[in-house]
């Protein structure tokens, strides 16, 4: 059985897509999710689990699972996110902040980010992140799965 873990929540809704730190662990009935922050619990009950699997080349558990009235997925980040947005111009964060990013040069201070570029740095932190959280993720799938299924 998986040990309770460090993770980031994020409810893959339009329009709602903060996370929250917290603990992920598994009881008897139900994966508890305890939010850091707020001291609250949110519990997904095992016979609400539609499915649950990890995202190829990443560190993300997705849960997909009812939930009053609908169906929603739940994505469990293993390591902090990235941020989904990118920087304001004048907001980059220094190159020694991020080991491994090559400088901007003398204009990035007047240029913007672009998505695209801020979404490929993303998926390269995501799939350097995942080589360590491989075995832990999988692990938790399975025990998961068979909790669904008996």
């Amino acid at each position: 059985m998986p040990e309770p873990t460090t993770v980031w929540m994020v409810l893959l809704r339009r329009g709602d897509l903060g996370e929250r730190k917290g603990t992920l662990r598994l009881e008897t009935d139900a994966m508890v999710f305890e939010d850091a922050t707020i001291q609250h619990e949110r519990r997904i009950h095992y016979p609400m689990v539609r499915r649950a699997r990890r995202v190829r080349g990443s560190p993300i558990l997705i849960v997909t699972h009812e939930d009053e009235g609908g169906t929603v997925e739940t994505a469990f980040y293993f390591t902090q996110p990235p941020p989904l947005r990118p920087p304001e111009p004048g907001d980059e964060p220094s190159p020694a902040s991020m080991p491994g990013r090559k400088p901007l040069g003398p204009f990035s201070a007047i240029r913007r980010t672009s998505r695209r570029r801020h979404m490929r740095e993303n998926v390269r932190y995501l799939t350097v992140q995942s080589g360590s959280k491989k075995p832990e993720i999988e692990a938790w799938v399975s025990e998961i799965v068979e909790r669904t299924r008996g």
